[in-house]
């Protein structure tokens, strides 16, 4: 008889190492903590979905996608979002082990070989000592300090399987909803843009004077640049910025419900952005509406008049209400102040010390433990990981955008998601934050889709047009 649990073994590995992972992370008397909130939640969820395995699979799915951007929500030690795609992947997998997941794209697997690859390099043929001991590095308060951690062996190996979780788990996770639904993928999308909006909404509300942020983060509100439900203004920012177009999406459905849904979520992500004081941010979200509605089907063919409406609404604001603008650059920072003067002054220490990692070690840089030291992605990138890293980023990167390209003439949602890559690429100009795992949501939902589409032509099907779904 076939041992039925066989083809869940490599996948029953890979859970328990995240496990240990999450657990080196974190405070010694905490992983215990993580397993009872695990096990909670997984029977929480079998009895929302009354028992059924799959179904809970993908409800935990849907609440990952929405909670990902929450990066300031933490329940005990743990964020819900990272709890959830482990919970997720056993529910596939105990439900059905030999077809819980497909590979995925040759794109994905081979970032996830780079970032081994330039771990196992790093602890292989470690970085002279003594350059890294008097590496500068930023404190707290954003003074200089030397860099005080343990072993950089563990350290960069932990790193490395963080990021390949974020990487490659979460695409694993949001293919075995697609595989059990293939309604999974639209929910999705719209779980991440409404969590997003959520998480704007209260930051924009913040900003007027409320605290609904502090009852979920429990983070006082400063009453100057906005968390949201995030842990940094710069994060939020990044967060909303991704899910700008899926609101477009929404935005231009043919079901009057969703564009709804579109027209509630898209205010709600620019407002707060604003909030948020981030001067990327502020200049991201634009470009990705732009992107956005020149992609959409819908919006195509008006992208030049919707263009020059938006330009001259803009010139009308800086002619004719003055002092309207003025408010918009100082809350968004383009103006520059003291703090934003402070500010560059930190990212210019940080960015000469990225700069000279790189040039210290350019094929494989100095190890993935510097990798949130940096001022931009694209430096972070080059110090930790050299060319092989910033080689396989590109490739990842350039891969889900043409992959995304082709699907566009048979799915709208294929449009967004290829904005939402774009938006990354100009997020990583202004933002360091490369292994935040909700960065790497829109590549995930694409590479569901992407299953579902082959699946659909295999079958000879006519394929379906993922129209915008709520839950």
């Amino acid at each position: 008889m076939t041992n039925r649990f066989g083809g869940g073994l490599a996948i029953a590995a890979a859970l328990a190492g995240m496990l240990a992972v999450e657990w080196v992370g974190l405070p010694a008397g905490r992983m215990g903590v993580i397993l009872i909130a695990t096990v909670i939640g997984l029977a929480l969820v079998m009895i929302i979905v009354n028992g059924d395995l799959q179904r809970a699979g993908i409800f935990a799915t849907c609440a990952a996608a929405f909670t990902l951007t929450w990066n300031g929500w933490f329940v005990g030690p743990v964020r819900p979002g990272d709890l959830l795609i482990p919970i997720a992947l056993i529910c596939f997998v105990v439900a059905a082990p030999n077809n819980a997941f497909r590979t995925p794209p040759w794109w994905v697997k081979q970032l996830a070989f780079a970032i081994i690859l330039v771990a196992v390099l790093a602890i292989l043929v470690p970085t002279n000592p003594g350059y890294l001991a008097h590496r500068v590095v930023l404190d707290a308060t954003g003074q200089p300090a030397v860099s005080t951690k343990g072993s950089i062996a563990f350290a960069t190996l932990g790193v490395a399987i963080k990021f390949v979780i974020a990487v490659a788990a979460i695409p694993l996770a949001f293919t075995g909803a697609a595989l059990v639904d293939r309604r999974a993928v639209r929910w999705l999308a719209v779980s991440f843009v409404t969590g997003a909006a959520a998480s704007g909404a209260a930051a924009f509300l913040d900003f007027l004077g409320a605290s609904v942020s502090g009852l979920v983060t429990r983070l006082p509100n400063l009453h100057g640049r906005q968390l949201g439900f995030s842990n940094h203004p710069n994060f939020l920012a990044a967060g909303l910025v991704l899910g700008v177009p899926f609101a477009c999406w929404l935005l231009t459905s043919r079901r009057t419900r969703d564009r709804l849904l579109g027209a509630a979520c898209l205010p709600s992500l620019v407002l707060g952005v604003y909030a948020s004081g981030s001067r990327g941010g502020a200049v991201c979200v634009v470009a990705t509406l732009a992107v956005a509605f020149a992609l959409l089907p819908r919006t195509r063919a008006y992208f030049p008049g919707i263009a020059l409406a938006g330009a001259v609404a803009g010139g009308a604001v800086v002619a004719f209400v003055p002092a309207f603008g003025a408010a918009i650059l100082r809350v968004t920072r383009l103006g520059g102040d003291i703090g934003t003067a402070g500010s560059d002054t930190v990212r210019a220490m940080v960015g000469r010390q990225g700069v000279a990692d790189f040039r210290h070690s350019p094929i494989n840089g100095i190890g993935l433990h510097v990798s949130f030291e940096a001022s931009q992605v694209y430096l972070q990138e080059l110090a930790s990981g050299g060319l092989i890293l910033f080689g396989a980023m590109s490739i990842y990167m350039l891969g889900g955008m043409w992959s995304a390209f082709k699907l566009m003439p048979d799915h709208d949602l294929a449009a967004a998601l290829l904005a939402a890559l774009v938006a990354t690429l100009s997020l990583n100009i202004f933002e360091a934050d490369l292994t935040d795992r909700f960065y790497y949501v829109p590549a995930a939902i694409l590479v569901a889709l992407l299953l579902t589409h082959d699946r659909a032509v295999g079958a000879t099907e006519p394929v379906e047009q993922l129209e915008p779904e709520t839950v």
